[in-house]
């Protein structure tokens, strides 16, 4: 192995290390503050950036982040739906309650990207305990069709906050197979990727150079 591929080499591991370093911290982040989820999103997107800008810069072949995108694109997300299933999980009770009033808002915001306007959506589902008991926030749902699987007068699980009222989220809105799924995935193709600009460092740099400026005498 010559100097510049073993270069290549220890510089694709820092770049590997560096990019699982991030996602845990950003994972960590989400499990353990849910209530920080956009800084553990960030994290997670900075881990991805890390590991295509260290592939295109180490490599000569800018194909390979055509493979990679999807890859890292596809771990990021896996971690990120589990990391916040599990923060949800760990500071929500599981209760059963009933829908007792759904209201839905529709506002048209106005900003420099679409002068015409775009239509917010807000659902607020009034809850109360089944024993007839209030619950003092509302379970809001942004978005056009709310939860389409239940409405006023169903008895729905959901996850309530540690004081009893704040409803967080619905019970089945948690899928863990779905979110574990989605990381092994994800973590197989980024490993695939890695082995492949290894193999890369190793052959396909040196005969690219060899191809490219003849082979040394």
């Amino acid at each position: 192995m010559d100097s510049h591929s073993l270069r290549g080499q220890l510089s694709l591991l820092i770049v590997m290390a560096a990019t699982v370093i991030l996602l845990a911290v950003g994972a960590a982040i989400i499990v353990l503050w849910p209530n920080l989820l956009l800084a553990g999103i960030i994290i997670g997107c900075c881990s991805v950036l890390v590991a295509l800008v260290g592939i295109g810069r180490i490599l000569d072949r800018r194909w390979v982040l055509w493979f990679a995108v999807p890859a890292f694109a596809l771990a990021g997300l896996g971690s990120i739906m589990l990391a916040e299933d599990l923060g949800i999980s760990r500071v929500g009770e599981l209760t059963e309650v009933v829908v007792v009033d759904h209201t839905s808002e529709v506002k048209t915001v106005h900003d420099s990207t679409d002068p015409g306007g775009r239509k917010v959506y807000t659902h607020e589902y009034t809850l109360q305990h089944t024993d007839g008991s209030p619950i003092e926030e509302p379970m809001i749902y942004r978005g056009k069709d709310g939860f389409e699987e239940f409405d006023t007068g169903d008895t729905i699980s959901v996850l309530i906050g540690a004081d009893g009222n704040a409803p967080i989220e619905p019970a089945e809105s948690i899928d863990f197979a779905a979110d574990i799924a989605i990381l092994v995935v994800g973590v197989l193709l980024s490993a695939g990727v890695y082995l492949m600009c290894a193999l890369l460092l190793l052959f396909g740099n040196r005969r690219y150079r060899e191809d490219r400026w003849g082979a040394a005498p």
